[in-house]
């Protein structure tokens, strides 16, 4: 018999939590998936948080090392990505503190975080972009750092609210509120610096 074409079932990705079920067998391949599959939003969320690309990346590197050394305690119920950005959201949050920088984070204009890829924009469509994130970082540098933690989980790191306030420990209703806040903030500030917020 023939070999029969592939289905467009079999070319489905597999789930995170399929990915690490294989990982904890042994596929050291799927946890290169789950790497390349998180690592944008991840990085990003830890940029905007800690406001310093070097801290961050010393942050992304502990977060997957958590990662590897608590594989035994994950259940799939968690949902891969909620855990991923529990790790990371206690990791930066506890660096914060012991910097006692939790409530002065800012983002340098320098270390000004994750560019997006754009592809083939022209030069000035291109400076217009880095423009535009340039003062969107500006603006997220402004927030309360509550406000920052709630917007960029939901925002980078695809956390439901209901999930955030599992996390942070905050009433949904607060963390609603906050989400509500960031969002004003963010706007007012974007308008005022010309931008046009969505």
């Amino acid at each position: 018999m023939p070999d029969q074409p592939l289905s467009p079932v079999n070319n489905v990705e597999p789930s995170d939590d399929a990915l690490f079920e294989r990982y904890r067998k042994g596929d050291a391949a799927a946890f290169e998936q789950l790497l390349a599959r998180h690592q944008s939003a991840l990085f990003g969320f830890l940029v905007r948080m800690a406001g310093s690309r070097a801290l961050a990346e010393d942050l992304f590197q502990e977060t997957w090392l958590r990662v590897v050394r608590e594989a035994r305690r994950y259940r799939s119920e968690q949902k891969f990505s909620r855990w991923l950005f529990t790790i990371a959201n206690r990791l930066v949050i506890d660096e914060l503190r012991r910097r006692k920088r939790w409530n002065t984070v800012s983002v340098d204009d320098d270390e000004a975080a994750v560019t997006l890829q754009a592809r083939g924009p022209s030069a000035a469509e291109e400076t217009e972009r880095r423009r535009t994130l340039s003062r969107i970082e500006a603006a997220l540098a402004t927030l309360q750092p509550s406000l920052r933690q709630v917007f960029l989980l939901r925002e980078h790191g695809g956390v439901s609210f209901k999930e955030i306030a599992a996390m942070t420990g905050a009433p949904l209703g607060t963390v609603l509120w906050r989400m509500s806040a960031a969002l004003k903030h963010l706007r007012k500030e974007l308008e005022a610096d010309g931008v046009t917020a969505k």
